[in-house]
């Protein structure tokens, strides 16, 4: 686990990179919790969109596969590679076994609605059980 001061530090540098700064930024499964939450803004980082997932499905999370030469993760459902050579070097990330999901879809749960309420003004709903490009 890493410190959440250390996460808002980290964020903070790559978003201040003329890139973020020109193009935007999404930050993905972060915050975690209402104090990760807190912990960006008393960072100077707000985001002017906060997306809601109102469907997470269980059997979604467990089919993800990883690319560890690119770094990228891709679906088995809803975002495979086309390129035959990336699809060969697939794998299940080892720390998902059916338990471990059942765990994190818990603590979304349980943390979600303190990191909703300090960003209910700008929260919008999405239906992540779709194609990622819908999404």
């Amino acid at each position: 686990k890493i410190p959440n001061a250390l996460w808002a530090n980290l964020i903070q540098e790559r978003l201040s990179n003329v890139d973020c700064i020109k193009q935007g930024w999404i930050l993905e499964g972060f915050p975690e919790n209402q104090e990760q939450a807190w912990m960006l803004q008393s960072s100077g980082i707000i985001p002017r969109h906060v997306g809601k997932q109102h469907t997470v499905r269980q059997d979604l999370l467990n089919h993800p596969l990883i690319s560890v030469y690119l770094l990228e993760v891709y679906h088995t459902t809803f975002d495979w590679p086309s390129d035959p050579l990336v699809q060969q070097r697939l794998v299940k990330p080892e720390d998902l076994s059916e338990d471990e999901v059942s765990k994190k879809l818990l603590e979304y749960h349980r943390n979600f609605p303190g990191v909703f309420q300090i960003y209910q003004k700008i929260l919008k709903s999405i239906n992540a059980d779709q194609p990622s490009m819908d999404v």
